[in-house]
């Protein structure tokens, strides 16, 4: 049996085109079971997130592949990420603050506070993004709901902690284990195509 899958892309009108022609060969492989909903200018990003968090479990698909719009990952993420088999596993994405920092983190006792985590192959983090994340349903089935939210730590809401770091503390909380794949390192693409091209790549390959 096809493992089944359902892609997870919140957007604000266009997705990268790199994951069009992703999503193309994804379909057009035969190598799984997949839906696609791609909910726009659902805002904030919480929201969004919540809402396919609502949408996955509408379905029967036991995995959710959370997929941003601009974050692109090798053509065979799916296989990959898969193959780890463990509730929650993320690619390696990268932000550029004076250099390449990875959205992977550890807890530090000495600092009380989260530092970034550097590796290569599976490794166990605390927290992740969830901008190319694979999770098994078990897990979005436990977690507390909202699943999702931005917290504020100061009385402006000028500072806080994005939805990525509320969810993963949820994850934990219900007893579950989050790894990147460091091997597996995405890129970000500026160059979009409008999703009615991408329904309609989808639709002429069949799937």
């Amino acid at each position: 049996m096809n493992p089944s899958v359902f892609i997870a892309i919140p957007n604000l009108g266009n997705i990268a085109t790199d994951n069009a022609m992703n999503l193309l060969a994804w379909f057009g492989s035969g190598k799984y079971d997949l839906k696609v909903f791609a909910p726009q200018n659902v805002k904030p990003w919480d929201r969004a997130r919540n809402l396919c968090h609502k949408e996955f479990l509408a379905n029967t698909h036991d995995y959710l592949f959370f997929l941003d719009a601009n974050t692109i990952p090798q053509p065979d993420i799916l296989d990959r990420l898969l193959a780890h088999d463990v509730p929650m596993v993320a690619g390696l994405v990268q932000i550029w603050q004076e250099h390449l920092i990875p959205m992977a983190m550890r807890w530090d006792d000495k600092s009380n506070g989260y530092k970034p985590h550097y590796g290569d192959g599976l490794q166990s983090v605390d927290v992740t993004t969830c901008a190319c994340t694979l999770i098994k349903r078990e897990v979005m089935e436990s977690v507390e709901r909202p699943a999702f939210a931005f917290t504020q730590s100061d009385e402006f809401g000028t500072e806080g902690l994005s939805e990525d770091f509320y969810f993963c503390e949820r994850v934990k909380a219900a007893g579950f284990s989050i790894a990147v794949d460091f091997d597996a390192i995405c890129d970000h693409d500026i160059h979009t195509r409008s999703l009615a091209v991408n329904r309609d790549l989808v639709s002429n390959d069949g799937g």
